[in-house]
């Protein structure tokens, strides 16, 4: 089992987007994968449908539930969604209040440690928060890998900078066995100038530690959400479907 945490201290990056759909494209090519989202937006658990709406009034068990479980037993707050091999650890909006209050109480060192997390799964992947709280320094103290998307655009440069440096500091103090998988582009738009120049310069200054393939925009990854479906099961034709799944095969081949 190895333990990936999507990362960037930029929101809006299409971490979350890229989260789900590298998981569900992961579990589509036989591979058996535990989504865990330690976002307080809650984003990737209302992407795969696991957040209390009109059409599903009832509030799944999240990892919130789990933090307040005195016999810590995580493997029963996974749920299993539409897509075979793929599990979801959902969060919910409370998750930081929860944390922070646990800290305090408890002086818990770690809310997951890998021996919690079954060896069923081939695959741990982990949406961060878009910040470097202690969510994202605990789940990066326990992981081999971090994968960071990155906007084409240069306003989402500093971000990853920040990142990197965030990374780095992890390697020094808790973890000296992580590292980076890869950096990916996001929201490549093909038909402007600027975008061709940010991912040129990206591919020349981080070379082999930058992917291969680049997510484009693509209006149906969007509407997949509002969907509460990976882009898989809203169309599987759609360019972001073909092009995660390229990144998803680049992965397995790195790891």
């Amino acid at each position: 089992m190895k333990i990936i945490v999507i990362i960037n201290n930029k929101g809006g990056v299409g971490k979350t987007t890229s989260a789900v759909n590298i998981s569900a494209s992961l579990a589509a090519l036989n591979k058996k994968i535990l989504l865990i989202d330690i976002d307080p937006s809650a984003s990737a658990s209302a992407h795969l449908g696991f957040y209390a709406n009109e059409e599903a009034p009832e509030k799944p068990s999240t990892i919130c539930d789990y933090l307040l479980d005195k016999d810590k037993d995580i493997n029963k707050y996974f749920h299993k969604t539409d897509i075979k091999n793929l599990w979801c650890l959902p969060s919910e909006p409370s998750l930081d209040d929860f944390y922070q209050d646990m800290q305090q109480d408890d002086e818990l060192p770690f809310f997951i440690t890998r021996n919690q997390l079954s060896e069923k799964f081939d695959l741990v992947i982990v949406d961060c928060p878009p910040n470097m709280g202690s969510l994202s320094l605990n789940i990066l103290a326990i992981a081999d890998y971090a994968l960071i998307p990155v906007m084409t655009q240069y306003i989402a440069l500093t971000g990853l900078d920040l990142t990197l440096k965030l990374i780095t500091k992890v390697r020094r103090r808790l973890n000296k066995n992580l590292k980076i998988l890869g950096i990916f582009g996001t929201l490549y738009d093909r038909r402007t100038k600027s975008a061709k120049i940010v991912l040129a310069n990206l591919q020349e200054k981080y070379e082999e530690q930058f992917m291969q393939t680049v997510i484009s925009i693509n209006n149906k990854l969007c509407e997949a959400y509002n969907a509460k479906k990976p882009i898989m099961l809203f169309n599987k034709r759609a360019r972001g479907n073909l092009e995660y799944i390229e990144l998803a095969k680049e992965i397995i081949k790195k790891i």
